[in-house]
């Protein structure tokens, strides 16, 4: 093994060295032996990922400078410890990672730091189930699960109901506590209402007979007798499934900063379109939107909602003349402050804000749009030396914008070590994924030059079949949407397999570690991250979408890929951003 690990080392070294938009992903995980391992990944958009190491931070306090030793090691494992082939980096946001996150950042000056967009949508997900009468929905919906998948006989009877009423998926088994994955766990519930309604039903699943053990009475009492559990499991999942969705789309491996921003704008218009119903709690109701309005600030970042402008399709929807909404003046300045930190020179400055202008006003070299944006860009036939332009869109629209892989790389990692194979050291494990990484590689690639689709499929998500922006939705949220006042594991077997491993223990302790992650962002918010009135997303105080002019869909020629560099070499980027801007008629 030693050879080959020996091979596939020389062969990911080749390969990630002439990468040179490089997104670095790094987090922590628990194996079996409760190690606390943090795993590192080089990433980019549209291509498969490269482990980089795996360190052992176990018996060390997880704060920021360890994290940061752990990431140098990675990179000089990899002779990458310069940094110049990597562009971002993303984690998910706990206050240690964002302390490393800033350490990376001034050591690497040029590198843009992101919050994990998926992190993100589960943490949505989680203070919406964290509703009190919710979470209590959540426990009954968990043990009617628990009961059925690890009841051989009346799993059995159910699942024969199920194929009685031709219902193609089963329970939910997902031993996972992450918050949208208990939310697939209600759904299926719901989806299998009739099948556990008619067993529960039946004479010998309510009494004892001939010896043999009914369905347990608080699951009978659940399923039979309880009327507000699925009046308040539908509302529930009426308000999650859109941001199921988006997790499901997001987190495809060519994804980017836009994307994100366009499928959160979809969850929008999902929540506002949903009409209360008589028997809804209302109270719910608001929690959710309140939570949902409060989330969609801290997400849509600068940067963020920049990606979404230098979309071609989108560069009307990411501007507006609404009072709290980003105008094209913000986008300048966000660019600029960019190219400030990237150390360009004036003159570089001042190319890119007349760019900016004519991008905005589709004039120049940048008519027309297509709906993969970084190819667009990267196929815009003018040079990113000339047009500065071309060079901050290709790299924004270049990073990556979740931790996914890394999640990837944990559970095809927990797939190696076994109750029987656990007591492998770090370095055998590391080198078991990156063999196992180089031969998923292989076969990414022979999918790809076989005309293969390599988008992840969920039989619960609407997921997309193609990459890029969502042209129906935009031109759905154009014509028909205007406001006014966050890995799942899919088996492809989705019926019943075997005992449930999620327990209702598990369920609180998701929902403790959730109430300490909301303490912590409370403590350590910044003034002004709280929800202002007036700023709500879901009342049409941020985007108006009903400003959005037709959309071109022209595919731009193709050209050669561009060697682009962003990191400044020229002197005098000592230029104020304000100053540039009212030289340049932004104000």
């Amino acid at each position: 093994m030693d050879s080959e690990a020996a091979r596939v080392r020389l062969e990911e070294l080749d390969r990630v060295k002439k990468s040179k938009k490089l997104t670095y992903l790094i987090d922590g995980w628990e194996d079996l032996l409760k190690r606390s391992i943090y795993g590192s990944v080089a990433a980019e958009v549209g291509k498969y990922p490269t482990i980089l190491s795996l360190e052992d931070m176990t018996g060390n306090q997880a704060m920021a400078d360890g994290i940061m030793g752990a990431a140098e090691k990675s990179m000089q494992e990899m002779d990458l410890l310069d940094g110049k082939n990597f562009i971002a980096i993303t984690t998910d946001n706990p206050t240690v990672m964002q302390a490393f996150r800033r350490k990376f950042q001034n050591k690497y000056f040029w590198v843009l730091s992101f919050a994990c967009f998926l992190h993100q949508l589960n943490t949505l997900i989680g203070e919406i189930c964290a509703y009190p009468p919710m979470k209590k929905i959540i426990t009954q919906a968990t043990r009617t699960v628990t009961f059925f998948n690890s009841s051989h006989y009346w799993g059995g009877q159910m699942k024969e109901e199920a194929q009685n009423c031709k219902v193609t998926r089963g329970l939910k088994k997902n031993c996972e506590s992450r918050f949208y994955a208990i939310s697939l766990l209600c759904n299926s519930v719901i989806e299998n209402w009739e099948p556990i309604s008619r067993v529960c039903f039946q004479p010998e699943a309510q009494k004892k007979t001939n010896g043999l053990s009914p369905v347990a009475s608080d699951v009978v009492m659940i399923v039979l007798h309880t009327q507000e559990f699925w009046r308040k499991l539908q509302q529930l999942l009426r308000f999650l499934k859109p941001l199921v969705d988006a997790i499901g789309n997001v987190e495809a491996r060519d994804a980017n900063l836009a994307d994100c921003m366009l499928e959160l704008l979809h969850c929008s218009k999902a929540l506002s379109e949903i009409k209360t119903e008589h028997d809804d709690d209302i109270t719910f109701s608001l929690h959710a939107r309140a939570v949902f309005n409060r989330r969609f600030l801290a997400m849509d970042t600068d940067h963020h909602s920049l990606a979404l402008f230098l979309h071609p399709l989108c560069r009307k929807l990411a501007v507006s003349t609404i009072a709290k909404a980003r105008p094209f003046e913000k986008m300048v300045k966000t660019a600029l402050d960019i190219a400030k930190m990237w150390r360009w020179g004036e003159s570089r400055a001042r190319a890119l804000v007349e760019n900016l202008q004519q991008y905005h006003q589709v004039k120049g070299p940048f008519v027309g749009g297509h709906r993969n944006s970084l190819e667009w860009w990267e196929n815009l036939p003018i040079s990113g030396e000339k047009y500065p332009l071309k060079a901050l869109a290709i790299t924004l629209l270049s990073v990556v914008p979740h931790a996914g892989e890394v999640e990837h790389l944990f559970s095809a990692l927990g797939g190696v070590q076994t109750p029987r194979r656990c007591n492998l050291a770090i370095s055998r494990f590391e080198t078991l994924g990156k063999l196992r990484s180089n031969y998923c590689y292989h076969l990414y690639e022979r999918d790809i030059a076989a005309g293969k689709s390599l988008h992840r499929r969920h039989a619960h998500m609407h997921t997309r079949a193609e990459s890029g922006v969502n042209v129906e939705l935009v031109e759905e949220l154009t014509d028909g949407f205007t406001w006014e006042p966050p890995f799942s594991t899919e088996s492809a077997d989705d019926r019943i397999t075997g005992p449930e491993d999620i327990t209702v223990e598990e369920i609180g302790k998701a929902f403790d570690d959730l109430d300490a992650q909301l303490l912590e962002e409370k403590k350590n918010a910044a003034p002004g991250q709280t929800v202002e009135d007036g700023n709500e997303i879901l009342e049409g105080m941020i985007y108006d979408l009903s400003e959005l002019d037709v959309i071109d869909k022209g595919i731009a020629p193709t050209s050669a890929a561009e060697d682009l560099n962003i990191i400044g070499d020229e002197g005098g980027f000592g230029w104020d951003v304000d100053a540039m801007m009212v030289s340049k008629g932004v104000v």
